[in-house]
């Protein structure tokens, strides 16, 4: 997913400059210090998670060292933008969740090392109608789950749909992986009734799969964090 082909040295010493789309500065908001950390990631940044760990951050390492206050910058991208963003230099660390796609960025050069930091849980939400009649009592799996929506979407073509973010985000990967554990790879026709590419952030997408009732997958931080009115609409399965 470090797809990029770059000039190290020259990435080194003109690194692209993205603007943040938040910046923290822990208590020192007032004294706009220096952005001396950049941080690209994606859902943990709209979840307010980054946030918090940020601000943490700047007054525990400011106490500890005696250092000047400094900011942190969110550089919003999803798992494949913020492993380019890492190479071209955008970006100094980055939060991502696909350990294979890891893998492959230090191969390349693009990292130092990684380091586990917590895991998230994805889950499989759609309309409170479940026009796909979903039923996880029956369900040994996710795969299970899977093929019971692509049943529903043959048994009713216009009332059953799944949003992809299409995005090549870690969600995206993984959804992708589960369709085709099941035989299917619906993003291969040019249209599919039962497709819906929507290329967005985790909030905007999951917003938009709650106002046209369709079903997707999203991880729980996006699911605690949307505002009550889109998880209301929508049911765990």
């Amino acid at each position: 997913m470090a797809s990029i082909h770059f000039d190290k040295d020259d990435a080194m010493h003109n690194p692209p400059y993205i603007e943040p789309e938040l910046t923290y500065y822990g208590s020192y908001k007032d004294d706009k210090p220096k952005i001396r950390l950049r941080i690209a990631t994606g859902g943990s940044g709209q979840s307010g998670l980054l946030g918090a760990l940020a601000d943490a951050f700047i007054n525990d390492h400011v106490k500890e060292t005696g250092c000047k206050p400094f900011a942190v910058a969110w550089i919003k991208s999803d798992t494949a933008g913020s492993f380019n963003n890492l190479a071209s230099g955008a970006a100094d660390l980055s939060i991502t969740y696909h350990p294979a796609a890891e893998d492959i960025a230090a191969q390349q050069g693009f990292t130092d090392r990684s380091v586990y930091a917590w895991r998230d849980h994805f889950m499989i939400v759609g309309p409170t109608c479940n026009p796909a009649k979903l039923d996880p009592s029956s369900a040994k799996n996710v795969q299970d789950l899977f093929s019971q929506l692509f049943r529903g979407a043959v048994d009713k073509p216009s009332a059953v749909r799944f949003l992809s973010r299409y995005d090549k985000s870690a969600t995206n990967v993984k959804e992708e992986y589960i369709w085709t554990t099941i035989g299917q790879v619906p993003w291969a026709y040019p249209y599919s009734e039962l497709y819906h590419r929507y290329n967005a952030f985790p909030f905007q997408a999951l917003e938009v799969a709650a106002k046209l009732e369709e079903y997707t997958l999203v991880d729980r931080g996006t699911w605690w964090g949307v505002d009550k009115w889109v998880r209301e609409k929508l049911t765990v399965f």
